[in-house]
C-alpha cells in the first residue's frame, strides 16, 4: 500500500514543480494538476477499498520518525478513506469542470486549486490540534483567492468577508487550541479525548470555544449571510467544491472533537443545527436567484447533519450510517446542482425550464432534486428513514418534528424550481451549449447518486436493491419513450404506478403500516396527480422520466 503521507507529497511537490512551469505553459500546468489530483485520487481509494474488504487495519503515519506528542501524526481509517476519497474525486470532477477558466487564471490559480484539494485532504486526516489549524487556513486562504476567479464586485465583497468571517472563527479556534495545550500539555486530539478535558473549568472552556469554532465554520443560522454571498457570487465550479469538499472536511473534524464533549454541548449542537435547518429552508422559499436558493439549502443540509451529530448519543451505532447517507446526498446533489447552474448560465429560476431542450440535462436535475430531498432509491432517503425510527424509539418526537417540517419547506422550493424546469416556455431562452468537460462531471455525479443508492439499499435493514431495479427500468423507459404524445405516456405512467401499488402496499399493510402509510401517501398521491396529466397536449419533454 502507497502511505498516505504522498497524498501531501504530491500536492506540495506538484505545486512547487508548476511554480516552474512558463506563463505560457498553462494547458501543461492543468494537465500536470489534474494528474497530481488523480494520483491522490487513487491512493485514498486504494485505501478505502482494502479497509472495506477487511484485508487491512487502519493505519497511523508519523513525520520525522517520532511518534506523538514530537511529531505530526495522521490517522488513515475507513473514515478518512471514504472522506478522502469523495474529495478527491470532486476535486478532479470540479477541476475538470473549471479546466479552461483555470487556465485563463494562468499557473498560479492552477497552484492554489491544486494546494485546496491537497490542504481538505489533511484536514480530514490530522490527529493534531494544530496542524489541524494551519491546514484550516491553508484551505481559507486557497477558498478566498478561489471566489476572485470571477472578476466582479460581488465576487470581491464575498471574497473579503469570507476572509474576515474564517479569520475570526480560526483565531477563537486557535486560542482554544492554546488553552487545550495548556491543560493537557499535548496538542494531540486523542490525547485531548483521554485526558477528559470537560472535568475542569479550564478545558471546558478550551473545548467550548474549539466546538464553537468549528460550528461557525459549518455556517450556522444566524451568523452565515457571509457564506450564502460566496455561494451566489463565486465560480459554480468554486460554490460546488466549498459546498460538497470544504463542508465535508469541517464537518468530519467536528466529528473528531464532539465526542469529549458532555450531554449539555450534545443538546446546544442539535439545537443550533435545527435552527439552522428550518430556518436556512424558510429563507430558501423566498429566493429567486438559482445559486443563493443552493446556498441556502446548502445551509440548511449541514445544520441538519451538525444536529445529527448532536444526536449522537441517541443513535449509537446508527450514527455513522445516518451521517454518511445523508452527508454523501448532499455532495453528489450540491455538487451537480452548481455545476448545472455554470451550464444553464441564468441567475432566475425560471429559466431553468432550458433544461427541457436538453432532456439528459432535465433527467439530471430531477435526479439531484430527489437526491437532495430524500426520495428512493436515493441514500439520503433511508439514512433519514433510519434517522427518523431511531428517533421515534428514543420518543424525541420534538426532533422529529422539526426535521419533518424542514424538510417540507425544502421540498417547496425545490419542487417549485423542478416546475419551472418542467412546466415553463423555453423557446425565448439562450441555447444551452454543452461543453465535454463541463457535462462529465454532471453525468458522473448523477450516475453515482443511482449507484450509491441502490448499495445503500442493499445494507439497510429489511431491504434489498434487486427488488426495485424495475422501478429503475421503468424510468429508463419513459426516458427512451420521450418522442410519444403525452397522452400515452400519461397512461403508461398511471399503470406503472398502479402496478407498483398493487404489487408492495399489501405487503407493507401486514408487516409495515409506517411505511404502508408513506406508500399510500406517495403512490395513490401520484396516480391522482397523473390523472390531471390528460389535460396537456402535445409531448411535454422530459416531464415523465423525471415526475
Amino acid at each position: 500500500m502507497i502511505t498516505p503521507i504522498h497524498i501531501i507529497t504530491i500536492g506540495l511537490g506538484g505545486a512547487f514543480f508548476l511554480g516552474f512551469a512558463g506563463k505560457k505553459a498553462q494547458s501543461f500546468a492543468a494537465y500536470v494538476m489534474l494528474a497530481a489530483i488523480a494520483a491522490m485520487g487513487i491512493i485514498s481509494a486504494s485505501w478505502l477499498y482494502q479497509l472495506w474488504m477487511g484485508n487491512i487495519s487502519a493505519a497511523q503515519i508519523f513525520t520525522a520518525g517520532f511518534k506523538p506528542p514530537y511529531s505530526i501524526n495522521l490517522l488513515m481509517g475507513l473514515n478518512e478513506a471514504f472522506l478522502t476519497t469523495m474529495i478527491n474525486l470532486v476535486g478532479l470532477l470540479g477541476a475538470l469542470y473549471m479546466l479552461n477558466t483555470l487556465k485563463k487564471a494562468g499557473n498560479h490559480a492552477i497552484m492554489v486549486f491544486l494546494v485546496f484539494v491537497m490542504g481538505l485532504n489533511v484536514i480530514v486526516m490530522t490527529r493534531d490540534a494544530f496542524n489541524l489549524f494551519v491546514f484550516m487556513e491553508i484551505a481559507s486562504i486557497a477558498t478566498a483567492g478561489m471566489i476572485i476567479f470571477t472578476v466582479s464586485a460581488e465576487s470581491m465583497q464575498a471574497g473579503f468577508k469570507y476572509l474576515i468571517a474564517t479569520g475570526i472563527i480560526s483565531g477563537v479556534y486557535l486560542l482554544g487550541v492554546i488553552f487545550a495545550y495548556y491543560f493537557t500539555g499535548t496538542l494531540n486530539i486523542d490525547s485531548f479525548a483521554s485526558a477528559n478535558l470537560m472535568l475542569s473549568r479550564g478545558g471546558s472552556l478550551a473545548l467550548m470555544m474549539i466546538l464553537s469554532s468549528l460550528v461557525l465554520e459549518l455556517k450556522p443560522f444566524p451568523a452565515n449571510g457571509w457564506a450564502i454571498d460566496v455561494y451566489e457570487a463565486a465560480h459554480p465550479g468554486i460554490s460546488a467544491l466549498i459546498s460538497a469538499a470544504s463542508a465535508t472536511a469541517i464537518y468530519y473534524v467536528l466529528h473528531k472533537f464532539i465526542v469529549m464533549a458532555d450531554m449539555q454541548w450534545h443538546q446546544v449542537i442539535t439545537v443550533a443545527g435545527l435552527l439552522t435547518f428550518v430556518a436556512s429552508n424558510l429563507l430558501g422559499i423566498q429566493q429567486k436567484n438559482a445559486r443563493r436558493l443552493l446556498g441556502y439549502s446548502s445551509v440548511g443540509q449541514l445544520g441538519l447533519l451538525v444536529a445529527i451529530l448532536g444526536l449522537s448519543p441517541v443513535l449509537g451505532g446508527k450514527l455513522t450510517f445516518v451521517a454518511a447517507t445523508i452527508l454523501l446526498s448532499h455532495y453528489l446533489a450540491k455538487a451537480g446542482l452548481f455545476w448545472l447552474s455554470g451550464i444553464v448560465k441564468s441567475e432566475k429560476l425560471e429559466d431553468w425550464a432550458i433544461l427541457r431542450s436538453k432532456p439528459l440535462l432535465l433527467l439530471l436535475f430531477g435526479t439531484f432534486i430527489f437526491t437532495l430531498i430524500g426520495f428512493p432509491p436515493f441514500p439520503s432517503f433511508f439514512g433519514k428513514w433510519t434517522l427518523i425510527l431511531s428517533l421515534s424509539k428514543a420518543g424525541y418526537y420534538y426532533v422529529i418534528a422539526f426535521i419533518l417540517f424542514g424538510s417540507f419547506l425544502e421540498g417547496v422550493y425545490l419542487f417549485r424550481w423542478l416546475g419551472y424546469a418542467i412546466k415553463l416556455d423555453f423557446s425565448k431562452l439562450a441555447e444551452i451549449k454543452l461543453d465535454w468537460n463541463k457535462i462529465t462531471p454532471v453525468i458522473i455525479f448523477g450516475l453515482l447518486a443511482y449507484v450509491s443508492g441502490f448499495y445503500v439499499l442493499n445494507i439497510t435493514d429489511g431491504m434489498r436493491g434487486f427488488e426495485y431495479a424495475p422501478l429503475i427500468l421503468f424510468v429508463v423507459a419513459l426516458y427512451l419513450l420521450d418522442f410519444l404524445p403525452v397522452a400515452v405516456k400519461n397512461t403508461i405512467a398511471i399503470a406503472g404506478l398502479a402496478y407498483l401499488s398493487y404489487t408492495i402496499l399489501p405487503g407493507y399493510y401486514n408487516d409495515d403500516y409506517f411505511r404502508f402509510v408513506f406508500g399510500v401517501i406517495f403512490l395513490i398521491g401520484g396516480i391522482l396527480t397523473f390523472i390531471a396529466g390528460y389535460h396537456y397536449t402535445g409531448k411535454r419533454a422530459g416531464f415523465y422520466p423525471s415526475a
